[in-house]
């Protein structure tokens, strides 16, 4: 009788480690093409916030002073149940740009029922339900202009964190160098720096392991 043919155990073990290496490679793959998509998303959306935030500079003469308020720490993916709270620049940089109020969000005066720049459509948006009226402008009281009501919310990146955005404090804006506001995602590992008073990383902060992989609008 002739033998039956049949793999060896240094076939098999081959065989084995040929696969799990292809598997691997298919794996890596996979993952960076969809880190490079969520980086190429990112980028757009910064880009389309920047639009937005020249075309407020345009209508109300400054870009949000916000540097009164706290900026919300980023959130990681799977705590994203939570919205950034009103008194957050997060919650004030989406109402400025969504017509509740102008570039100084900090008190009644400045509430406005102006345009809305902001498709909101195109982002990701915490809470991830906003009322079905959050636009429509509502009136406080008699002989007083209408208004849009506040929103406790904020836009999220590709990686389920909150974009980041700095600009000269309202109370005290002659500390801001920089030429305009900083705005940023974070980018795939979360960590980041906050730039100074000035507005304007060093070198040496830009370079930092915190902010390697940030990804700015206006770089």
């Amino acid at each position: 009788m002739r033998p039956r043919a049949a793999f060896t155990l240094i076939e098999l073990l081959v065989t084995i480690t040929v696969i799990a290496l292809l598997v691997g490679i298919s794996i890596g793959a996979v993952a960076g093409a969809k880190q490079r998509t969520s980086i190429a998303r990112a980028r757009s959306e910064l880009a389309t916030l920047a639009t937005a935030l020249e075309e407020f500079k345009r209508i109300y003469g400054d870009y949000p002073q916000l540097g009164d308020f706290n900026q919300v720490t980023t959130l990681a993916p799977a705590n994203t149940t939570t919205p950034p709270g009103t008194n957050t620049v997060q919650a004030k940089l989406f109402n400025c740009l969504t017509g509740v109020f102008g570039p100084k969000a900090f008190n009644t005066p400045d509430r406005v029922s102006g345009p809305n720049l902001l498709d909101v459509g195109r982002f990701t948006v915490q809470p991830a339900t906003l009322p079905t009226t959050f636009l429509v402008p509502i009136l406080p009281g008699a002989g007083l202009p209408p208004v849009k009501q506040e929103q406790s919310a904020g836009l999220l990146d590709p990686w389920g964190r909150y974009y980041v955005y700095y600009y000269k404090s309202a109370r005290n804006p002659g500390n801001w160098q920089a030429r305009g506001f900083v705005l940023y995602s974070v980018g795939p590992d979360g960590a980041h720096t906050a730039p100074p008073n000035t507005g304007i990383f060093t070198t040496t902060q830009l370079s930092a392991t915190a902010n390697a992989d940030n990804i700015y609008a206006n770089p």
